[in-house]
Order: structure tokens, then sequence, then C-alpha cells
């Protein structure tokens, strides 16, 4: 009696444990995706993205109004196992209405995985209390300048976007805002040469009995290298050239300064030297490198000096200009020995033989 009924116990926990298995092969709990965070204005609009597992499919961001379709983004999703992916869009067409609907729809092949929306109203119910007078980011650094119609708190987060990704992101928390307020970062990493940026400000306007109103604003730029020759550090004598550089851009520079001069003088106006030195440094924003040239073969005269700053594709990337006068110095005239009159170095001889006479004589009496 009791083997069976360890036979039926047995066989219930294989079934039970049988359908577990075809249970999560159905309907994963581990294959949990959802969307977090969904926001949107009438610039632009984000998702975050969450799973329990890898997820490869596709967010698509559809703006409508009255139940018609403005305006459709498609964007690929790779999402890695808890690990939040947030996507952003920007949207092109303009508001003509005072209310829209945006909607995101996350698919895994043709398969509806989850949905979300957000409300969008356009009116004095969304205009923060600031203008946003100046928005210049560059290979560098971000500027935003914001002038205050009433004193407001905000949060200010700024994001440097690569097509629909994320790629860096600051916040600055219970920034003031009064009559003239700026915001200043700089860019801690480095930048492709020649590649468009897109840089997405996104501002929470504290208010006291409500969620923060949130309006962003979008401004671009492409990165290249740049520096800057410093003029208090150019020095240009008779014996050569030196000069220090500064870099302004996070895109390295791997370049050479090139020194020319060219002669004033009306019969020798075409005759120019031009001398180039590799910087030791590969420069960066803030960091600096000084080279310098040294004049061979330059005969005395008066010559214009270009100084250049050329990156390794030996395009100019800044130029500075002065002026040089080499000095012809005379020609000192050496006179033979044989007719030379006693001067100085005679005299000197003289009375060193004096000294000596004397001081043997006071020997000899002794």
């Amino acid at each position: 009696m009791q083997l069976q009924f360890n036979r039926i116990l047995t066989m219930k926990s294989y079934s039970i444990f049988l359908i577990l298995i075809v249970f999560s092969m159905v309907n994963p709990a581990s294959a949990r995706v959802e969307l977090t965070d969904f926001f949107s204005d009438f610039t632009t609009s984000d998702v975050t993205i969450n799973s329990d597992t890898d997820f490869n499919g596709k967010a698509v961001f559809e703006l409508l109004y009255s139940g018609e379709l403005v305006e459709s983004h498609e964007v690929p999703v790779n999402v890695r196992a808890g690990e939040p992916l947030t996507k952003v869009i920007i949207w092109q067409e303009k508001p003509q209405h005072d209310f829209y609907t945006a909607t995101v729809t996350l698919y895994e092949g043709d398969r509806l995985v989850s949905k979300n929306s957000y409300h969008i109203a356009y009116g004095s119910a969304t205009i923060p209390s600031f203008q946003v007078v100046d928005f210049s980011p560059s290979d560098s650094r971000v500027l935003l300048l914001l002038r205050s119609f009433n004193p407001t708190v905000a949060d200010i987060k700024i994001e440097l976007l690569d097509n629909n990704d994320i790629v860096y992101s600051k916040t600055r928390e219970d920034i003031s805002i009064t009559t003239s307020t700026d915001l200043q970062i700089l860019w801690p990493f480095l930048l492709t040469d020649n590649k468009k940026y897109t840089v997405r400000a996104k501002i929470f306007s504290h208010r006291l009995y409500a969620p923060p109103l949130v309006n962003t604003y979008i401004s671009g730029f492409t990165a290249t290298d740049d520096v800057e020759i410093l003029p208090a550090d150019v020095q240009v004598d008779e014996y050569g050239a030196s000069v220090t550089i500064q870099g302004k851009s996070q895109v390295p520079f791997d370049g050479s300064i090139v020194v020319s001069a060219k002669n004033r003088a009306a019969g020798k106006a075409g005759e120019t030297h031009v001398y180039r030195q590799q910087l030791e440094d590969i420069l960066t924003s803030g960091k600096e490198s000084t080279a310098g040239v040294v004049w061979k073969g330059i005969a005395p005269g008066n010559y214009d000096v270009i100084i250049e700053a050329v990156n390794h594709k030996n395009i100019t990337i800044d130029k500075y200009e002065t002026v040089l006068r080499i000095p012809e110095y005379p020609t000192a005239n050496i006179t033979s020995p044989a007719n030379s009159t006693p001067g100085f170095e005679g005299v000197v001889f003289l009375i060193v033989l004096v000294v000596i006479s004397v001081s043997i004589s006071r020997r000899l009496k002794v």
C-alpha cells in the first residue's frame, strides 16, 4: 500500500514538473518586457525599455491628431537582459492644433509586445516661465543660456544623441533661473572627426502643486578638430620662431606648425622660406603644446612671417601673422699683429713683468 502511494506521489510530482516546463516555454515569466517613462512634447519623444531577457525588436513612435496619423518613426531595439534602454526620436512636423496624442508600440517581429500613449497639449499651459536665448553645442562643450519671465527652479538634463541613442547624459538639479542663467557642460570624452551629433536639453520646471513641466530643445553640430595659436606665446626673432597651440575640440588634433618667412624687399618679393615642425603632443580641449623652428639659410632683411597650425590632412586650422627684421651686422676689421700698436693687453703684460721682477729682487735680498 505504501509502495503504491509513493508511486502515485512520484507520478504527480513528475506531472507538475512537466506542466511547469511547458508553461515556462509558452509564457516565461523571465521574458517580461515593458515600456516605462514614456514622454513626448512637440519637439522630441523618448521611452525606456526594460526586459528580463535579451530582446530584439522595434519601437514605433506615432503622432496622432483626432485618431489620424500625423507622423511615424520606426526604431530598432536591442535590449540586453536587466539593462534599461532609452530610445529618442525627433518630431519633424510643426504643431498645427492644440492637442495631439503620441504613442509608442513595441514589436517582436510582427507580434505586439507592449504599447503606451502620451497626451500632448499645445498652448499657455505648456509654455515655461523662461526663454531659451542660446543653445550652442560644439565639439568641446554645450552652452545653454536661459532668460526668465518669472523666477523659477528647474532640473536640466543635457543629452548627446547618436541617431536614436543617448551616448552621454548629465543632469544639473535645482538650478535657479532668474533674469539670466547660463549652463555650460564640457564633453568628457573623445568625439569622432566629421561626425554629426545632436544634443537635447530636457528641462523639468518645478511646480508647487503639480508634476514638473517638461520641455525639450534640440541643436546639432559636426565634430571637427580645432586648435588656437595663443598670440601671447608667439616668439619671433632673428634666430627663429616658437609658438604655443591650445586644443579647442574633443576631436584629437595630431598636427604640425608651418612657418613661412617671405622677404618684403622689392627685388626679392618671391623669396619665401618654409619651415615645418611636428607637435610633440596630440591635443584635445584645453591641452597645450609648444613647438619651434630655427631659421636656416635666411638672409638679413625684412620678412612677413605666417605661422599656421595644420592637421594631419594638411588643412590649416588657425593662422597667425607678424613681421620680422633680421639685422645685417657690420663685419669687424681684423688688424695683423705686425702692424698693431700696443694696447691694453700690452700694458697688462708690462705690469705683470714689473711685479715678477720686484718679487724676485725681494727674494734675493732676503
